[in-house]
């Protein structure tokens, strides 16, 4: 199935993969005499409704009717084509007159109650769901649809759930601005599934460029680009990403380097559907190349989200081991691998259709849309935060703020946490599907991130370098990012303090401190990781080793860089090197002599406890004899303040 028709017929259309049902049940479990004109009128009619040719259906339905008013299927699908036109008097009347000569027929009361709840008919809806139950189902479509029975009553049970939300909703976002992002990017053709790059100034969104119904779909990617704050018109994708195929479906990479997707029914292709990424070089996005096993498998995959670091991948998919429709799945790179898929169980999947998923930058922040937990109808967006345990949290609904009767889905929220996108259907955009922009209420924001980026290089060549670059948030002791890279961009939450620590084999370490306040979110840290080859007479900082105002007590933040050092020592089994304190200006030489050295003998005592040998270590307090830069600062008097490892000897 192409990407296209996923979108139009479980998303966009509803009402058609709801009249399917309907037929469906109805033609297996007939409910009144079918005269064979109105039966031949209503599957026309419905060949018709399929190919999203409303007005003939409509024309068929009404035959069938004329032919036999009792016709329950006729006004079942008359509904449904009354419904897509967005004619709701005449589809409440069709609902209406269904029941009226099926009253025995339980499902419609489902169905019927469904599109009140759509409607915000919620009393209405809640009055007919309550019948549901006491309607006995028809015997004849219990042993051949008993099944489906089942399942029928697990919705009712949760679009009265959903009533019920709604009927009760305090809406905090009540006064959200919620604002079509215009003709620049909106057109009278469907578009969603936004995304953009870290830098927040280039746009990225799906089109529907044509189709309808069964017919072909083509789907291309879009791009704008922002400035002084308006986005311009959007243009194709440039690059050899697009195709006279499907394309949809889009996660931008943090740095924008390359772009996560799927496409269907593509040779050499696992399923029906894989997931694919292109690459950016100077002439715009690579053809993409499919991720393989075991990211793709024979089911339907999609829908990727990428996180910020590029190390976790979330997408649905329709495998086995769900619980049921699509399902969300992650997998986690490890040394340029991805892990086997695992589905993120019963707190965010249901047995009905969890998809489109976006994982914030912060890496701990999981919005998605859900048709199985209770909502304000068709596709709503929901939102679940990972804890300290790791575990996600109930998912909560961003509230009829947001989400509406239609399908809102595919949100994207840029790296303050402050500004969201996502595509609705809702009445007054330019097409069926439109991209609405919004300011994200506080208690929906995920956290604000900046990133660190760099490339690793031989000091002395210059040239690239691969090595282990990991990343460690020293007051939780929680790993942020840890592979062998060339290069890399790791998104930093505000308010935390980051150890970061670059080894080569054959190279010193080095390690660098990150300390990112909220004001200082539009500044990344970008640094050049130059690694030294191992040489004599080297002096490697130790940025991450901590101690108190005038204390000489290692804080337990140092464990981190003191691990890399132990690692050195025992790689390099001849070594033999010196831990050098120093400090600033600021109070008596002698004093800080002393608390230099005090300072140093510590860091030496726990190598020694490490398992280094006494005899390869040596200590010395310099004092402020040796300042790395003039005192005249504080932040100059900081970087003073510091531990040293020399090299001393090699074997």
């Amino acid at each position: 199935m192409e990407i296209g028709l996923v979108l139009v017929k479980a998303i966009t259309s509803k009402t058609i993969f709801r009249a399917v049902c309907i037929v469906g049940f109805l033609f297996s479990a007939p409910i009144a005499a079918q005269n064979p004109k109105a039966k031949k009128q209503l599957d026309a009619a419905f060949t018709a409704f399929n190919l999203a040719e409303f007005p003939d259906a409509l024309g068929l339905t009404k035959k069938a009717i004329k032919i036999d008013p009792t016709y329950a299927d006729a006004y079942s699908l008359q509904a449904s084509v009354y419904e897509a036109m967005r004619d709701t008097q005449n589809a409440s009347e069709s609902y209406q007159q269904c029941l009226k000569v099926a009253p025995q027929f339980q499902p419609m009361y489902f169905y019927y109650g469904e599109y009140l709840y759509r409607n915000k008919r919620l009393k209405e809806a809640s009055a007919i769901l309550s019948k549901f139950d006491s309607v006995p189902m028809m015997p004849s479509f219990i042993p051949a649809k008993h099944g489906a029975s089942v399942r029928l009553k697990e919705k009712a049970a949760r679009l009265k759930a959903s009533v019920q939300t709604a009927m009760s909703d305090v809406n905090i976002a009540e006064n959200l601005k919620i604002k079509n992002m215009g003709p620049s990017i909106n057109t009278a053709v469907d578009e969603y599934w936004p995304g953009m790059p870290f830098s927040g100034n280039r746009f990225v969104f799906t089109r529907r460029l044509g189709g309808s119904g069964n017919a072909v779909l083509q789907e291309d990617f879009f791009m704008s680009d922002r400035k002084d704050s308006v986005w311009g018109k959007a243009y194709s994708a440039p690059g050899d990403i697009n195709t006279p195929e499907n394309e949809g479906t889009l996660s931008v990479k943090a740095d924008g380097s390359a772009l996560y997707y799927t496409r269907c029914n593509q040779p050499g292709g696992l399923g029906s559907c894989d997931l694919y990424i292109s690459d950016l070089d100077g002439k715009g996005w690579k053809r993409g190349s499919n991720l393989g096993s075991p990211i793709n498998g024979a089911a339907w995959d999609c829908q990727p989200a990428i996180s910020g670091d590029g190390h976790t991948l979330i997408f649905a998919s329709s495998r086995a081991g769900g619980f049921g429709g699509k399902d969300l799945w992650i997998s986690y790179l490890h040394h340029g691998k991805w892990s086997i898929p695992k589905n993120m169980g019963p707190a965010i999947n249901t047995r009905e259709d969890d998809d489109a998923p976006f994982l914030h930058y912060d890496g701990a922040t999981l919005y998605f849309s859900s048709l199985g937990h209770p909502g304000y109808g068709g596709s709503d967006i929901f939102m679940s935060r990972m804890g300290i345990d790791g575990l996600w949290s109930t998912p909560e609904n961003l509230g009829s703020g947001l989400n509406t009767p239609q399908d809102e889905f595919g949100l994207y929220i840029d790296a303050g946490g402050k500004n969201g996108y996502f595509a609705s259907d809702r009445p007054g955009g330019l097409g069926r599907l439109d991209i609405y922009q919004f300011l994200v209420p506080e208690k929906f924001m995920p956290k604000a991130v900046t990133y660190v980026s760099g490339l690793l290089t031989d000091a002395k060549t210059g040239l690239p370098l691969k090595g282990r670059v990991r990343v460690v948030e020293l007051s939780s002791g929680k790993v942020v990012f840890t592979d062998s890279v060339s290069d890399f961009f790791i998104p930093l939450q505000a308010g935390g303090n980051y150890a970061l620590f670059a080894t080569a084999k054959g190279y010193m370490p080095r390690s660098l401190n990150f300390q990112p306040l909220a004001s200082d979110l539009d500044h990344p840290f970008k640094v050049g990781a130059q690694l030294m080859p191992i040489d004599a007479k080297q002096v490697f900082v130790l940025n991450n080793i901590f101690f108190d105002t005038d204390k000489f007590d290692l804080k337990s933040e140092s464990k981190e860089e003191l691990a890399i050092v132990v690692d050195l020592m025992k790689t390099n089994a001849g070594m033999v090197i010196e831990i050098s304190g120093h400090t600033d200006n600021q109070g008596a030489v002698d004093y800080k002599i002393r608390l230099s050295e005090s300072r140093a003998k510590s860091v030496v005592t726990y190598l020694i406890a490490a398992g280094v040998p006494a005899s390869r270590l040596k200590f010395k307090g310099y004092g402020s004899s040796q300042p790395a830069a003039p005192n005249d600062t504080e932040a100059n008097r900081a970087l003073n303040r510091r531990i040293e490892m020399v090299v001393l000897k090699l074997k």
